[in-house]
């Protein structure tokens, strides 16, 4: 689904003690860090409440660590949360900037 929309992918499960980013990507120029999120059914919850705070700071932490560990330290960047639930994707882009900004969906 992300090859279709352009994404080339770089590396899968990025992980680092803090935490792991599922997909590190580009988007054109920008560094894309997804978050994949899949759901069978109700009962653990929606894709999206699954991203807590605290997991919030882990990917920016994780995304963080990967610019710095890279040598891409000034690359524009953005993090981008893609829920599979039902067999319906949806790609919510730049929906983590930082810990506390959580977008509502």
């Amino acid at each position: 689904e992300l090859r279709r929309m352009g994404y080339q992918i770089i590396t899968r499960n990025y992980l680092i003690r803090r935490g792991e980013i599922d997909l590190v990507t580009k988007d054109g120029d920008t560094l894309v860090f997804v978050e994949v999120k899949t759901r069978l059914g109700g009962a653990y919850g929606t894709p999206e409440e699954a991203i807590t705070s605290k997991k919030q700071a882990h990917l920016v932490s994780a995304a963080r660590s990967y610019l710095q560990e890279t040598g891409a330290d000034n690359a524009e960047w953005r993090s981008d949360v893609v829920i599979i639930q039902s067999g319906k994707t949806t790609i919510h882009k730049n929906a983590v900037k930082e810990p506390t900004d959580w977008p509502l969906w």
